[in-house]
């Protein structure tokens, strides 16, 4: 998380447009994913990020 933390709080300055495009985003290639493990973390990242409101 120590990690993340400087890129959310940069995604927290985009404007909610421009983070619900890229929130999204993610959610497509979530979608997509056919890996259990790697479906479940895609879902989880645009909260993690801090994109839903």
């Amino acid at each position: 998380m120590q990690l993340l933390e400087p890129v959310i709080a940069l995604l927290r300055d985009l404007p909610e447009q421009d983070r619900q495009v890229l929130a999204d985003l993610i959610n497509q290639f979530a979608h997509q994913e056919t890996g259990p493990e790697r479906h479940s973390a895609a879902w989880e990242t645009s909260e993690t990020l801090g994109l839903l409101a």
